[in-house]
């Protein structure tokens, strides 16, 4: 497992769009880095926000079914 990605392929690890990951960059959702030209942003730091994420209403339903 990478350390960290490029924006293009932490986009598409966490199944969003590229221009939506600068979006969250820009607001301060995603940290990220500069190395060189590059903007790189940690595998723990994608790790981190999508744990800070809501979950679906699938699966609350299914949790709440479960308990």
């Amino acid at each position: 497992m990478p350390l960290a990605y490029r924006v293009e392929d932490a986009a598409a690890a966490i199944g969003i769009s590229r221009s939506t990951l600068f979006e969250y960059i820009k607001h301060g959702r995603i940290p990220s880095r500069k190395i060189g030209n590059s903007t790189v942003i940690r595998h723990c730091d994608l790790e981190a926000f999508l744990d800070g994420t809501p979950f679906s209403a699938a699966t609350k339903e299914a949790q709440s079914s479960i308990s």
